[in-house]
């Protein structure tokens, strides 16, 4: 989901001395900031923070208050975003921005409100609970202020975080370098979830990667597209709509591109976060009737509300007619969150619609779930008739068009955010990706009548029991993942073109932030395989088929869009083998010590001849997934040993290579002296973790050494490490398989 742009809202007030005597302490003048800000950004992109310094700067609230307003244990019970997790969702980059510039991308779902009483008084906050009868706002100091909505005068959404700006001026470099160190390492255990068929543990890489192609010249210019089609009965003009209201005619030929506004809403639409001009559909009769559908938000009295309305193409199909729209639907939002991004006509002719369940977050009053409201909802509608006082006809076979209670466009439910959906031209199947709250991403089947689960289910997992009906089916997913792997789901096709025959029927589907492409495939709605067939260079927004089969993908960054040659795609999965040993399977030895050693305890010349031999994996019996060899319960512990990389065939790259490693708590790994990985926190199982570019440049032929250091905070304890190269299919026949 688009929606999902860069985390902002962080953190609550800074209230900043030097901790640490020995840290720099430059600073510049108050009436110079900007300047210091930049050294805050340079120091911390430069060098790693200390993340056990960087905890106590969050927790104490003497010192900076960061935990008054955020938690860390995936409630999401404060004014700002949950950060359990937010480490895997954003680079070190986007942190730092995120700390120093808190209003340049406010996160959905942590947009400021601000309310304006009959009595005069204004209150500003995060909105937590929107009733008929109240708001609740939780302001930056954490505290909930309840507003009865018969004492609101106004309500308005401001562009403006509750954090205001500068609030890490008065902090040491090294103290916000280590503060975004602690950020950083906030990450989804590993083992988080239950594995299950539809959510698997690891989803293996593709041997060959999908090509990407940019599909229009460099003269075609976008700013942040969300949508890219085909105009029926044109091969070579395109329409692409953009976040913030306008969107282009495009003609695609060999001379050149042409690009031309088709219609400029832009000073219409709501932008930002989870609104803008998202959907079009084009009507069925398109070519005779010339109609077509746009999905965006406008703003009126300071409230959001989704609109879908009826446009008409010009006679020579060349842009729009500028007659004025025909209203369909009118959907007042609750918060400026989860709105629904896609519309589509399904092969029976009517028009599909996605509503979110427009907040706040968590859903707390349940809209998935309440049939006497459209939001979190599928609809189904027929625009070529009018009934009942509406400008649309309800479907003969709507499955609950005489269901008391029930609104009768309602053609399933139970969806938080259903961004992007799309229809299998083969057999029909309607595919729709949901967007999670702050654990699960999903891809459903989708059939008529049917309840989807939030937010009674996040994915397949549990989420709330407070809505939950008894003798209510809830139907899980085909596809799942945590947020360790993305964030935010861009649901995409079912491949049926001509071009890349070992693709077909696969759905391919995409993360928005974390930028992975997938290629699944289902038996009646059960996973049977699911691969990573490459990353996008820019986040993806949407994706798009032509009236042959053949997909696209819509790069909102970069403004490109690009054609997918899925015939380049091996779908293969990489295989594994093993350059070191775990001891998960039979003892490796490693030499140790429980003493802190030498500063050059990690170079391969050390002489480790006065450390103990004993048998990985180190820790405390009772650590989950751990396979205890020797018991290890002081803080601190150093390992080395050494392995033998043969001499036949090339040194493996550094994309190739990986640690296997399981490790509790705070971990730092050596190849030859050089750092490897610095690993914060702990797994609850074996996994798999990139290394550093210059650790592989030093790998050799013949005796290579691992260096490791263990620091324990509390809890259970354990560390094994090992050494693992993904490589091509056939080429592993004399080497290891990894366990």
């Amino acid at each position: 989901m688009m929606m999902r742009v860069v985390w902002a809202s962080l953190l609550a007030l800074f209230i900043a001395k030097s901790v640490f005597a020995a840290e720099p302490l430059t600073r510049f003048p108050p009436t110079d900031p900007a300047r210091f800000r930049l050294e805050l950004r340079d120091f911390a992109l430069g060098r790693d923070g200390e993340v056990a310094r960087g905890r106590v700067l969050f927790s104490d609230e003497t010192r900076a208050g960061c935990a008054k307003c955020h938690s860390v244990d995936g409630s999401s019970s404060k004014a700002g975003p949950d950060l359990s997790s937010v480490g895997d969702k954003f680079p070190r980059g986007e942190l730092i921005k995120a700390v120093l510039e808190p209003s340049a991308a406010i996160a959905v779902g942590y947009g400021t409100t601000v309310v304006q009483t009959k009595s005069g008084e204004e209150v500003q906050g995060v909105l937590k609970g929107a009733t008929a009868e109240a708001l609740d706002l939780v302001g930056a100091d954490g505290k909930h202020v309840s507003i009865a909505l018969a004492d609101v005068q106004t309500q308005r959404s401001s562009q403006i975080s509750l954090m205001p700006e500068g609030l890490a001026d008065g902090m040491t470099v090294q103290e916000f370098s280590d503060l975004i160190g602690y950020l950083e390492s906030l990450k989804q255990p590993e083992a988080a979830f239950a594995s299950t068929q539809g959510m698997p543990a690891r989803i293996p890489v593709a041997s060959v990667a999908v090509d990407l192609q940019p599909f229009f010249g460099p003269n075609v210019k976008l700013n942040r597209p969300l949508w890219f089609g085909e105009v029926p009965g044109f091969t070579n003009r395109f329409i692409v709509l953009e976040h913030g209201g306008k969107s282009w005619l495009i003609e695609h030929g060999g001379e050149g591109d042409t690009q031309e506004t088709f219609v400029d809403l832009s000073g219409r639409v709501r932008v930002g976060g989870a609104t803008g001009l998202l959907g079009l559909a084009f009507h069925p009769g398109f070519a005779e009737n010339r109609l077509y559908y746009l999905k965006y938000q406008i703003v009126e009295d300071g409230r959001i509300s989704t609109l879908v309305a009826e446009r008409l193409f010009s006679p020579g199909f060349r842009g729009d007619s500028g007659q004025e729209e025909r209203l369909l639907l009118k959907i007042p939002a609750v918060t400026q969150d989860h709105n629904g991004g896609a519309i589509a006509f399904g092969p029976d002719g009517f028009l599909y619609v996605g509503t979110g369940d427009t907040g706040p977050q968590q859903d707390p009053q349940g809209h998935g779930q309440d049939m006497k409201l459209l939001l979190g909802k599928i609809l189904r509608i027929d625009v070529d008739r009018q009934e009942g006082g509406r400008p649309y006809g309800i479907p003969a076979t709507n499955p609950f068009r005489k269901t008391e209670g029930v609104l009768p466009e309602i053609w399933a439910s139970g969806f938080r955010e259903p961004w992007r959906f799309s229809f299998d031209r083969a057999t029909g199947e309607f595919w729709v990706g949901d967007v999670g709250q702050d654990r699960i991403e999903e891809v459903s089947i989708v059939r008529s009548g049917e309840n989807h689960g939030w937010n009674v289910f996040e994915g397949f997992t549990p989420f709330s029991n407070r809505y939950r009906r008894e003798n209510t089916q809830y139907i899980p997913p085909v596809f799942a993942y945590p947020h360790r792997v993305g964030i935010s789901i861009t649901a995409g096709f079912v491949y049926r073109g001509q071009r890349a025959p070992s693709m077909q029927g696969r759905h391919i589907c995409g993360d928005f932030e974390s930028r992975r492409i997938w290629a699944l495939s289902q038996t009646n709605r059960v996973l049977t395989s699911v691969v990573e067939i490459g990353r996008a260079p820019t986040r993806i927004a949407s994706f798009a088929e032509d009236k042959s089969g053949e997909l696209y993908l819509v790069g909102y960054d970069l403004g490109i869009i690009y054609r997918l040659n899925l015939a380049s795609v091996d779908p293969t999965p990489l295989q594994t083998r093993v350059l070191a040993d775990t001891s998960e399977r039979e003892p490796v030895v490693w030499r140790y010590s429980l003493e802190a050693p030498a500063a050059d305890w990690f170079r391969p010349e050390f002489s480790d001849g006065r450390w103990t031999n004993g048998l990985g994996g180190f820790g405390s019996a009772g650590t989950p997934g751990a396979v205890v060899r020797t018991d290890w319960r002081t803080q601190d512990i150093w390992l080395r040993r050494t392995f033998i990389l043969a001499t036949h065939g090339p040194i493996p790259s550094a994309q190739s290579l990986a640690l296997r490693i399981h490790h509790d708590e705070d971990t730092e790994v050596y190849l030859n002296g050089v750092e490897a990985a610095r690993l914060p926190r702990w797994t609850s199982g074996y996994v798999e973790a990139p290394i550093n570019p210059a650790a592989a440049a030093v790998l050799h032929t013949g005796t290579n050494v691992i260096a490791v250091h263990c620091h324990q905070n509390t809890g259970g304890q354990y560390i094994d490490v090992g050494l693992i190269q993904t490589v091509r299919p056939g080429s592993i026949s004399s080497a290891k398989a990894a366990p």
